[in-house]
């Protein structure tokens, strides 16, 4: 599938986020909770953004946070300019191929604020998020298939323990 020029994205405009490495018992002050959702709301205002609407659950929550309703027809407008390099690969029943936009793991783990804690390198990385993590997210009984009165409610709460 060929893409059409105006429409390919050079690689020197990709852009990795991440709220980086840390030390073990790392604890993120509120400071960093502003710098994250700055950086989150600059993540949000790329063409990536649909990608984070199109994602859905607490990602799509915090999507939501960061630029408002007024920002969801554009989920409609179709893909993004950054889908073909970074989106999904899709494979119709007649074996043809589309792209649509999506979230590589690093975005997801970006959106919800996720810190990468260096441990020993017989454990891996460890984590530290401002917000649970989908697999969390998914098994904690608010992932109901829609954003219920109990999402809005837990993410309210959430939000102002931070």
């Amino acid at each position: 599938m060929a893409v059409a020029p105006n429409l390919q994205c050079p690689l020197s405009e990709l852009h990795t986020y991440t709220l980086g490495h840390q030390q073990p018992l790392f604890n993120p002050p509120y400071a960093d909770y502003i710098v994250y959702e700055q950086l989150r709301h600059e993540f949000m205002n790329r063409p990536r953004m649909r990608a984070a609407f199109l994602h859905g659950g607490l990602v799509w929550r915090l999507a939501l946070h960061s630029l408002g309703f007024d920002h969801l027809p554009s989920v409609l407008e179709g893909i993004s300019t950054e889908a073909v390099p970074s989106g999904n690969l899709l494979v119709g029943d007649d074996g043809q191929t589309y792209y649509d936009d999506g979230l590589s793991e690093e975005e997801i783990d970006f959106m919800c604020g996720t810190y990468y804690i260096d441990l020993h390198e017989c454990d891996g990385p460890g984590v530290v998020s401002w917000w649970p993590q989908p697999n969390a997210w998914n098994v904690s009984g608010l992932n109901v298939g829609f954003w219920s009165a109990r999402c809005k409610d837990w993410f309210q709460t959430r939000l102002g323990n931070i």
